[in-house]
């Protein structure tokens, strides 16, 4: 098989197994690590007036099971305080909304839990504003809801799960107003207590209009003690996603230990019955890492805490063999929590405000020096972008300067290949000559020659080989860039391509990939039989086959790729072969006038 469509088809299969790897293979669970730093001490916070106490009369629901364990555990004893003297409640249920240019947060004073978070400058698959809380919050467990920032219901103490239900004081205005305040900052103040059951329980919420960054501040007195109170987050991020993005929405749990992201996807977790159609599983990720995420591609939340960070999995079977999956992350003591977009910027931002250690991390480029080459070549994109503000034409204009930087190693390597093709009726007389190639001898006389020739026609076999080792990195780092940075997400180019993202609708770039690689094939140099000959033709077909689902703007990389190389395949021909008809040409006419002398 010649060389070039050797290393292809190899190329090819590595990029199969990576994909496989990195969709379906589960990642190594993270394990502790040696502390970072510090845990910070959560301060406290003074009583208010007393309110009557909230009654839960929340129907139970038949959608599923409470599935939480009714016994009631003594509450760990950590820090003495003075006494619970006043009940601290709110007698109905209100919202209290925060406005800042970035989102829209919507908590409730039922145990004081987030409700919506939308980000005003994205959408989500159907063009309706992005909410990263999922509609799923709103499913209860029985008589159990669970927002995020509520206590964590999966602990053995009853207390948590009481609390969660119970409507806390808020003072202040409904609506918080951010907008139009560059570095404003303000907080809202949730307080619930019980006097006779000895609890209070406070949080704080800290906002800036100019990040998406939440400061958070909380305490849980049970029985006159400061109590460790985990939090969830859950059970879902994202609304709306289209079946196009399903490979990019995994959602996954993970912790930075200062050198890598440890990651686990939830789908992966394997859990257990539970009550009725129900499974579930709770599992300790690690502790002392430097932040915990919870995210899929393109958004995260991402939790400032050197504490225990654990996880929670509740799995619904549903109808015809499907499921419904709740995930949670449970976090000790956070002091901050970005959510927001997986944006290069917006998280170097919280990293230098707010201390998130290489908060871009959570950003998977891929491994070693592929990372780095895509990192350097979405800087490279953003570049153009910023004079075509198109990407798609940004990723053109990319492309063809990326075949001008490594025009000298894809010339080198067609002309390598080209000038192989014109010495083949050489290599053949010289095998020829050679009746018997199984002896070691001829064998070897037979390879003298043979290179002998190379040296002489200045041909060096591997020629064709190296380059397009080279070019390898550039196509995987472009596989990885490509569905991964939020940069490409609901970006158009032309007509129908109207997300560079997800696959081309209506399969038109992966069929002219496909269409351009065979014309690639046939004009390209060739040294083998018919038969392979053939397999380099039904190549293209396989790369339509398996990249029609993928990212369009990674079709389209490919498909000007090979429009460029198209065009210098066509000037190499015209100079080799041109070149070796001339030689041929003159050679016949020497012939000619030698035989008329002879007559």
């Amino acid at each position: 098989m010649d060389t070039k469509r050797l290393i292809f088809a190899i190329a090819l299969s590595v990029v199969v197994i990576m994909i496989y790897q990195y969709v379906f293979v589960p990642k190594r669970p993270p394990q502790p690590q040696k502390a970072p730093g510090q845990q910070q001490a959560v301060p406290g916070a003074g009583k208010t007036d007393a309110k009557k106490k909230a009654d839960d009369t929340t129907p139970a629901s038949d959608d599923m099971p409470d599935i939480f364990s009714k016994k009631k555990e003594k509450v760990v004893e950590e820090t003495p305080v003075e006494v619970v003297e006043n009940n601290i409640a709110d007698e109905t249920i209100k919202d209290v909304v925060v406005e800042t240019d970035l989102f829209r947060a919507v908590f409730t004073n039922k145990g004081a839990g987030l409700k919506s978070f939308i980000l005003k400058k994205y959408n989500d698959d159907k063009k309706q504003p992005m909410d990263l809380i999922s509609s799923k919050v709103n499913e209860k467990y029985g008589t159990h809801e669970i927002y995020p920032f509520y206590l964590s219901p999966f602990e053995d103490t009853e207390a948590f799960r009481e609390i969660n239900r119970r409507n806390f004081l808020y003072k202040g205005n409904l609506t918080v107003n951010l907008t139009g305040s560059p570095g404003q900052i303000k907080e809202i103040l949730f307080e619930y207590a019980d006097a006779e059951q000895k609890v209070y329980v406070m949080k704080k919420f800290t906002f800036s209009n100019s990040s998406y960054v939440v400061l958070v501040d909380y305490k849980v007195v049970i029985d006159n003690r400061v109590v460790e109170a985990p939090i969830v987050f859950g059970p879902d991020l994202e609304n709306n996603v289209s079946k196009n993005r399903v490979m990019q929405t995994t959602l996954r749990i993970g912790a930075y230990d200062g050198e890598d992201v440890k990651e686990k996807t939830f789908a992966s977790i394997n859990t257990e019955a539970a009550e009725g159609p129900v499974e579930k599983a709770i599992g300790l990720l690690g502790s002392n890492f430097y932040w915990a995420v919870y995210d899929t591609n393109y958004f995260a939340a991402i939790f400032k805490t050197h504490d225990k960070i654990k996880y929670a999995v509740i799995k619904k079977k549903m109808e015809e063999k499907k499921e419904k999956l709740y995930s949670y992350i449970i976090v000790n003591n956070p002091q901050a929590v970005y959510l927001g977009p997986k944006d290069e910027q917006a998280l170097a931002s919280a990293d230098e405000a707010y201390q998130f250690k290489n908060a871009g991390e959570v950003v998977d480029y891929g491994w070693g020096f592929i990372g780095s080459i895509a990192k350097i070549m979405l800087k490279g994109i953003n570049l153009i972008y910023g004079v075509i503000p198109n990407y798609g034409w940004a990723l053109v204009f990319f492309t063809i300067f990326v075949k001008i930087l490594l025009f000298p190693l894809t010339y080198a390597s067609s002309v390598s290949m080209a000038k192989m093709q014109t010495l083949q009726p050489k290599i053949k007389a010289i095998k020829k000559k050679f009746k018997n190639p199984k002896d070691p001898e001829q064998r070897k006389q037979m390879n003298m020659e043979t290179m002998a020739l190379y040296k002489s026609e200045k041909v060096n076999p591997a020629g064709g080989c190296l380059p397009l080792i080279l070019q390898m990195p550039i196509l995987f780092a472009f596989f990885r860039l490509l569905p991964i940075s939020i940069t490409f997400r609901h970006e158009a180019w032309i007509l129908w391509i109207t997300d560079l993202s997800v696959k081309d609708p209506i399969y038109a770039l992966p069929i002219l990939m496909g269409v351009t690689q065979i014309i690639v094939s046939k004009m390209s140099p060739t040294t083998g039989d018919s038969t392979q000959k053939k397999i380099m033709y039904i190549m293209p077909v396989v790369m339509v086959i398996f990249f029609m689902n993928y990212s369009s703007g990674l079709n389209l990389y490919w498909f000007i790729a090979n429009l460029l190389q198209i065009g210098q395949q066509y000037l190499i021909n015209q100079k080799i072969f041109k070149k070796k008809k001339e030689e041929d040409r003159q050679r016949r006419v020497q012939k000619r006038k030698k035989g008329g002398k002879g007559k």
